[in-house]
C-alpha cells in the first residue's frame, strides 16, 4: 500500500491539493485576534450601602457574601474590600476552571448572591456580579459635545445609548459598555425649611409622590361579551404632572403642591458616579468588545462602517472620536510576524541551496509552505485563532518544519546513487527513516506537551505557540515521509550535485573527532564542562518572568487621599494632563476618573469601582520607543511637581495581572496592629533603592462625622434614632420613590433635600427636623464631632490583610527590588508577631504559580519521553545517552541567555524546555546511524568516525536552518521573543556541535560488552 502511494504521482497530487485547499480554507475562514482569548475566571461583586462606615460594611455586607461564595468549591481566592458605603469583592475560579464549566459556575454564584441579598440590611442596595471584566475591548469611541455653552451630557446620553444598541445587534459582538453617562433621572429638590414648616420631610414627601403615581392597573371588566381594563389618569408621565402633585391640603379647601416648596426638573445626580475625559473635555465612553471565534479585520470593519453609518444621523454640536482601535495593533504586528516568516523562509532557501544544491534545495522548500498550511489546517480544526501567540509558533517551527524532509532529501539522495530506482529510493529511504523521525518527531512533540497541558492564564496565553508548534511538526513527518520521498526519489538522479564541499572542514572534523575517540571517558566529562558552566552562569542573572509588552501605550493611575471627591480628581488629572502635553512625544491622552478604564489591553485589572480618589488614563505615544523612554521621565516629572498625590507611570506588561509589580500581605485579625505592621513595611519599602511608591490598604484614614443623639430628647421629641438616621439619609443621598414614564424610558424621581448634600457640617447641624412635636433643629437633639475613620479594610479568602503594594522604576527588575526588600528585612530584624503571616504576591506569586502549573504535567510528559526514546532505540543505554544530551542541551541554553544578557523569565523557561526536543534530534540520528552498522557496534573507530562525518552534512543543514528561522525573532526587539529564541537558537548550535563529539564517544563506551554486568543479563544477543 505504502509503496503504491509512493510510486503512484497522482496520490501524491491529490495530497498535496488536499493540503492546500484546506490550508487555504483555514486562511479564509481562522479567527483572527491581536492576543491568546482568555478564559474569565474572574468576577467583580460591587454592593452599595450609603453612609455606612468601612467596619459596617465589612461585616454586615462583606462578610455574609464571602460565606455564599465559599460554598462554591471551585472558588480560589476570594478579595473583599470594604470602603465607606460600598463592598467591592473580587472572586478568582481555579486555573483547572474551563469557559463552559466558568458560564455555569458564574450563575450558580449569582444564586447563592441573591439568596444572601435578602438577608442584607435595610439600606444595603442589590449586589451585582459583573463577570464580563476579563479581556480588553476590541474598539473604543466617545461621543463630545461641540456646541455653545456646558456639556449636555443628557442628550449625549441618549446617542450613547442608541449607538450602544446598534453596536450589540452587530454580528459578533459580545458586550458593549459605556463610562461617563449620567444616572438619567428627575430630581426633586426640596427646600427643608419650608418643608418642615408644614411638618413634611423628605421621606413622607416621597411617600406622598409613590401613593400619587398611578402607572398600575385598577382592575378589570368582564361580561358575556367583552374586556374592560380600568386605569387611573394622573401617572407620572411628565415633569410638570410632578410638580402640580398636592401634597398637603387645607381644610378651608386648597392645597400645597410640590412645586411650592421644591424645584423639580429632568436632570441627573449631584455627584456622577464616574468620568470619562476625552482630549480634556467630559465625554461619553463607548466601549466594545467581539467574540472570540470572530475574525478582528472584518468584525472591526463592519462596525466602523457602522460608526459611520451612525455619526451621519448625529448634529452638529455632537461629535463621535475614535479612541482605540485594537485591529490597528493587531494588522501591525500580525503583519510583522508574517514578515518573519518570509525573512525566515528566505534564510532558510539560502542555506539550503548551500547546503544542499539547487534541486535539493527546491524539494526541500517544497515542505515549508505546505507545512505551514497543514498547520493552519489543524488549527482550524481544533479551533485555534490567528493572533500572536499561534503565528510565533509558526514562526519557531519554521527551521524545524524542513529539518525531516532534509534527511529524507538527503538520504533518497545517497539511495539513487547507490544504483536504487526512484521508487525503490523513496521506499527504502521511508522504511528506513519513519521510525527513527517519528522518535525525534515525538520527543519534541513531549517537550512541548507541558506547555499545551499547563493550566490557568499563562497556559492560555502560551499555550497556542506549543500548539502550532505541534501541528507543524506532526505536519513535517508526514509531508516529508509521504510527499518529499516520492518527490525527491523522482526528481533527484545518481549524479545529483550536493552542494557546496568543505573537505578541508570535513578532514579537520574527522581528525579531531578520532582523537577524540581515542580517549572517549576523558572527552565525555569534558563535553559536560560548558553545560555546567551554563547552569553555574544563569544564577547570575537577573529576574524577569514576564517581560513589558512593545506597545505604544503607557499605564498611568493617580491615586488621591482617600476622601477625595470625584470632582477633586478631575482638578488633578487636569494638572497632570498639563506636565504630560508638555512632551510632543504623546498623541493622545484621556483619562476615567471614579473607576478604571475601558480595558485596553488583556491584563489590565477592573476593579477600581466606586473610588472617587482614583483617575486612570488611556495615552498613547508615537512608537513604543518613545512610550518606553517618557515612563521614567514622566514619573519623575509628576512626583516633583505633585508630591501629594501617588502617580503610578508603568509600562503595559505581559503576564497575569497583578496589582503591584512586589507585593506583601499581612494576615491578621487586629485592624491597628496591621496597620502598624503596615507601616514598618511601607518604610522599609520606601527607603529600598528602585522603589518610587508605596501604597497598603489600610494606610488611610477618611473624615467621618459623628452624631451623637440625645435619646431622651430623641424620646421627648417623639422620635427614635432610626428616625433620625433614615430622614438624614434620605434628605442628603435622596430616595426614589417613583418614576417618570418618558417616551419608552422610565425614569426614577428622586426626592432629596435642596443643598444638603453639600452643605457645611455647622449647617447640617441646622437642618430642621420635622418632628410630631414640631419642628426642631438637628443641634437640639444631637452633638456633633469630626473623628477619623478607616478609608478601606481589606480581606482575603476569609482573613482581614493588609496588602503592601510596591511599585517599582522602570529600570530595574521586581525580582531585584523583592530581594534588596528581603535583605532589609532581615538587616531591621522585622518579625511577624503569632498569630499573623507574611506572604509574598507580585509578579513573584504570579512567577511560582506559572512555574507549578507547568511542572503540573512534566512527570508523566517525562515517562512518555522515556518510553518514547526506549522504544525507538530497543536499549535503556542508548535512551539514558539520549536524555544525557538533552540535560546538555538545557546547560546550553542557559548558557547562550547568559551570553546573551537576557533575564531569565517564563519565555526562557518555555525555551529550554522546547530545546530539550530540538537538540536530541542529532544524537537520535547519530545513534541510528551507529546502531545500524555491526562494525560500528563492534567498536570499530574508523567506522564510527564515517558515519557520523556522513551525518554530519544533514545535521548542520538542519541545526542552521533551525536558526535561520528563529533570526526573524531575535531581530525583532523588545522583551518578550528574543530570550526565547536566543536559548533554542544558541542552544541548538551548541548542543549539536557537542554531541558530534560526545554521543559517539559515549556510544563507544557504552555498546562495550564490560558494562552489562552493572545491568540485568538477558540471554542471547546484546540488549541493545
Amino acid at each position: 500500500m505504502i509503496s503504491k502511494m509512493l510510486t503512484n504521482p497522482r496520490m501524491v497530487a491529490l495530497l498535496i491539493a488536499l493540503i492546500l485547499v484546506a490550508g487555504l480554507a483555514a486562511v479564509a475562514s481562522l479567527p483572527r485576534l491581536e492576543d491568546p482569548h482568555l478564559v474569565n475566571r474572574h468576577a467583580i461583586l460591587v454592593t452599595p450601602f450609603p453612609g455606612a462606615s468601612a467596619e459596617r460594611v465589612e461585616s454586615l455586607i462583606a462578610e455574609p457574601l464571602e460565606n455564599a461564595i465559599r460554598t462554591v468549591p471551585e472558588v480560589r481566592h476570594i478579595t473583599a474590600h470594604s470602603s465607606g458605603g460600598v463592598s467591592v469583592i473580587v472572586v478568582q475560579l481555579e486555573d483547572a476552571v474551563m469557559q463552559e464549566d466558568g458560564d455555569q459556575l458564574w450563575a450558580e454564584l449569582r444564586d447563592k448572591i441573591q439568596q444572601t441579598a435578602r438577608r442584607l440590611p435595610d439600606g444595603a442596595g442589590e449586589p451585582y456580579l459583573d463577570t464580563d471584566r476579563h479581556s480588553a475591548f476590541t474598539w473604543i469611541g466617545a461621543l463630545m459635545w461641540e456646541g455653545s455653552g456646558p456639556a449636555d451630557l443628557l442628550r449625549l446620553g441618549r446617542y450613547s445609548d442608541e449607538l450602544a444598541s446598534r453596536l450589540r445587534n452587530l454580528t459578533g459582538t459580545d458586550i458593549v459598555e459605556i463610562v461617563g453617562a449620567p444616572a438619567e433621572e428627575v430630581q426633586v429638590k426640596v427646600d427643608v425649611v419650608k418643608a418642615a414648616a408644614v411638618g413634611l420631610d423628605v421621606p413622607r414627601i416621597a411617600a406622598i409622590l409613590r401613593d400619587s403615581d398611578a402607572k398600575t392597573a385598577a382592575g378589570e371588566l368582564t361580561n358575556d361579551q367583552q374586556r374592560i381594563s380600568i386605569e387611573l389618569i394622573g401617572g407620572f408621565d411628565a415633569v410638570e404632572r410632578i410638580k402640580r402633585t398636592p401634597i398637603l391640603t387645607f381644610p378651608g379647601g386648597g392645597s400645597l403642591q410640590l412645586q411650592d416648596i421644591a424645584q423639580v426638573y429632568h436632570g441627573q445626580p449631584d455627584v456622577p458616579r464616574n468620568m470619562a475625559i476625552v482630549s480634556g473635555e467630559r465625554a461619553i465612553a463607548i466601549g466594545s468588545r467581539m467574540l472570540p471565534d470572530m475574525r478582528g479585520d472584518r468584525w472591526t470593519a463592519a462596525l466602523q462602517a457602522e460608526v459611520d453609518n451612525f455619526a451621519t444621523t448625529l448634529p452638529d454640536e455632537v461629535k463621535l472620536k475614535e479612541l482605540f482601535v485594537q485591529e490597528r495593533y493587531n494588522y501591525v504586528r500580525l503583519g510583522d510576524l508574517i514578515n518573519n516568516i518570509l525573512l525566515g523562509f528566505v534564510f532558510i532557501f539560502a542555506i539550503l541551496l548551500v547546503t544542499l544544491g539547487w534541486r535539493s534545495a527546491v524539494i526541500v522548500a517544497l515542505s515549508l509552505p505546505l507545512t505551514m498550511l497543514f498547520s493552519l489546517a489543524c488549527m482550524r480544526m481544533t479551533d485555534l485563532p490567528i493572533h500572536q501567540m499561534s503565528v510565533t509558533g509558526l514562526i519557531v517551527a519554521l527551521g524545524i518544519m524542513v529539518d525531516n524532509a532534509i534527511v529524507v532529501a538527503d538520504t533518497v539522495m545517497r539511495y539513487r546513487r547507490d544504483g536504487y530506482s526512484a521508487a525503490a529510493a523513496a521506499t527504502k529511504a521511508l522504511r528506513h527513516l519513519w521510525v527513527p523521525l517519528l522518535g525525534s518527531t515525538l520527543t519534541t512533540i513531549l517537550t512541548f506537551m507541558p506547555v499545551v497541558l499547563m493550566p490557568g492564564p499563562a497556559g492560555e496565553f502560551i499555550g497556542p505557540l506549543a500548539r502550532a508548534v505541534i501541528f507543524s511538526l506532526l505536519g513535517s513527518w508526514v509531508i516529508s515521509l509521504f510527499i518529499i520521498a516520492p518527490v525527491a526519489g523522482k526528481w533527484l538522479s545518481n549524479n545529483q550535485a550536493s552542494g557546496i564541499a568543505a573537505p578541508r572542514l570535513n578532514t579537520w572534523f574527522r581528525r579531531l573527532l578520532s582523537w577524540v575517540l581515542l580517549r572517549p571517558r576523558r572527552m565525555m566529562i569534558v563535553a559536560c564542562i560548558l553545560p555546567v558552566l551554563g547552569f553555574i552562569t544563569i544564577q547570575t542573572l537577573p529576574e524577569q518572568f514576564f517581560p513589558p509588552s512593545d506597545r505604544d501605550m503607557i499605564n498611568l493611575e493617580i491615586y488621591l487621599p482617600a476622601g477625595s471627591s470625584i470632582e477633586h480628581t478631575r482638578r488633578a488629572t487636569e494638572q497632570v494632563a498639563e506636565v504630560i502635553n508638555r512632551h510632543p512625544e504623546v498623541t493622545s491622552l484621556h483619562w476615567f476618573i471614579g473607576r478604571s478604564a475601558l480595558s485596553f489591553y488583556y491584563n489590565l485589572t477592573n476593579t477600581k469601582d466606586g473610588e472617587s480618589s482614583y483617575a486612570q488614563s488611556m495615552m498613547t505615544m508615537v512608537d513604543f520607543a518613545q512610550a518606553n523612554r517618557l515612563i521614567a521621565v514622566l514619573q519623575g516629572e509628576l512626583d516633583e511637581a505633585f508630591p501629594d498625590y501617588q502617580i503610578i507611570v508603568q509600562r503595559l506588561s505581559q503576564g497575569p495581572p497583578a496589582n503591584a509589580p512586589v507585593e506583601l500581605r499581612l494576615y491578621g485579625s487586629s485592624l491597628p496592629r496591621l496597620k502598624s505592621l503596615g507601616d514598618e513595611l511601607r518604610l522599609i519599602a520606601q527607603e529600598t533603592e528602585g522603589v518610587v511608591h508605596v501604597q497598603d490598604t489600610l494606610g488611610q484614614v477618611v473624615p467621618k462625622v459623628w452624631l451623637d443623639i440625645d435619646e431622651s430628647e430623641a424620646q421627648r421629641s417623639q422620635v427614635g434614632l432610626k428616625d433620625v438616621s433614615s430622614l438624614l439619609a434620605a434628605s442628603i443621598d435622596g430616595v426614589v420613590s417613583s418614576s417618570m414614564l418618558d417616551g419608552t424610558q422610565q425614569l426614577p424621581v428622586r426626592v432629596s433635600g435642596a443643598g444638603v448634600k453639600a452643605t457645611s457640617i455647622d449647617r447640617l447641624m441646622t437642618f430642621p427636623l420635622a418632628l410630631p412635636t414640631g419642628p426642631r433643629p438637628l443641634s437640639a437633639l444631637a452633638n456633633v464631632e469630626l473623628r477619623p475613620a478607616q478609608a478601606k479594610i481589606s480581606r482575603r479568602d476569609g482573613r482581614r490583610v493588609n496588602m503592601v503594594g510596591i511599585f517599582i522604576r522602570d529600570d530595574v527588575l521586581p525580582s531585584e527590588v523583592l530581594d534588596r526588600i528581603k535583605a532589609r528585612l532581615a538587616v531591621e530584624n522585622f518579625e511577624v508577631p503569632t498569630g499573623y503571616t507574611l506572604e509574598i504576591g507580585g509578579e513573584s506569586e504570579s512567577r511560582n504559580e506559572a512555574v507549578g502549573n507547568l511542572m503540573g504535567s512534566v512527570g508523566i510528559i517525562f515517562v512518555l519521553l522515556i518510553v518514547t526514546v526506549v522504544m525507538a532505540f530497543d536499549s535503556f543505554r542508548l535512551s539514558a545517552l539520549v536524555f544525557a544530551v538533552a540535560f546538555q542541551s538545557a546547560g546550553m541554553g542557559m548558557l547562550s541567555l547568559w551570553i546573551g544578557q537576557y533575564p531569565f523569565g517564563f519565555t526562557a523557561i518555555i525555551g529550554l524546555m522546547g530545546l530539550m526536543g530540538l537538540a536530541v534530534n542529532a544524537a537520535i540520528v547519530i545513534l541510528t546511524e551507529l546502531k545500524a552498522s555491526p562494525l560500528a557496534m563492534a567498536g570499530d573507530k574508523a567506522e564510527i568516525v564515517d558515519i557520523v562525518s556522513v551525518c554530519t552534512k544533514h545535521i548542520s543543514s538542519t541545526t542552521i536552518t533551525t536558526v535561520a528561522g528563529l533570526i526573524p525573532l531575535i531581530l525583532s526587539g523588545g522583551g518578550f521573543w528574543p530570550p526565547f529564541a536566543v536559548v533554542l537558537a544558541g542552544g541548538t548550535v551548541l548542543t549539536t556541535i557537542l554531541s558530534l563529539f560526545f554521543v559517539p564517544a559515549a556510544f563507544l563506551v557504552l555498546r562495550k560488552p564490560y558494562v552489562l554486568k552493572y545491568l540485568p543479563q538477558r540471554s542471547g544477543a546484546d540488549a541493545s
